[in-house]
């Protein structure tokens, strides 16, 4: 259930009721301001026009963690999942675009950069940040690093002004920065996008 509220009476204004379990993850998309992009524990994403309540929904092959709209397609967006699965949907489509494998403890992370095109990351409680190349529907992994002193890894965000600076929030050592540009196959990968995109 999603909550709206009014700001001026500190109440809620309106319950969107299209998920059955708990809300995990919402999203506001990133050009159109009333749509709001949600995935929660009963395994589904709801894409929904706050305007007219319209909903459309797709189911995940677990409760999902985390969600981001693609930087580079407004009309996609990723999900993790409690499986460490990424679920790529075009929310044209009723099937997802792909599935990658990501992780071997759930998707707790996603983060991607306008700055350079087809760039993810993602990161788990497995204790790794991997890098993926998603371009073109066809999704590889250019490089992982594992981070065992960390524990559970939370949440990552790519700095918006320095491209390949991602900063990661960890169980225990708090906050973790990684510059993925030090990374040979990710410079291999990604060094025409790295020269147009900053």
């Amino acid at each position: 259930r999603r909550v709206r509220g009014d700001l001026e009476t500190g109440s809620a204004k309106e319950c969107l009721n299209h998920h059955s379990d708990k809300v995990q993850t919402l999203c506001w998309h990133l050009a159109e301001s009333t749509t709001l992009l949600s995935g929660g524990y009963d395994n589904t994403c709801q894409v929904t026009d706050c305007r007219t309540k319209n909903s459309k929904s797709w189911t995940v092959d677990g409760e999902v963690e985390h969600l981001i709209w693609d930087v580079s397609n407004p009309f996609s967006f990723l999900a993790g999942t409690a499986s460490g699965n990424v679920v790529c949907i075009d929310i044209r489509q009723d099937k997802p675009l792909y599935t990658i494998a990501a992780h071997d403890n759930e998707v707790s992370g996603l983060s991607m950069t306008k700055l350079i095109p087809g760039l993810l990351a993602t990161c788990s409680a497995d204790k790794t940040v991997k890098v993926w190349q998603i371009s073109d529907n066809k999704p590889s992994c250019v490089t992982s690093r594992a981070f065992p002193e960390a524990g559970s890894l939370h949440c990552l965000s790519f700095c918006p002004d320095y491209a390949t600076m991602l900063a990661i929030g960890a169980l225990e050592g708090g906050l973790l920065m990684w510059d993925i540009a030090s990374n040979k196959e990710f410079r291999d990968a990604f060094n025409h996008r790295i020269e147009d995109g900053s």
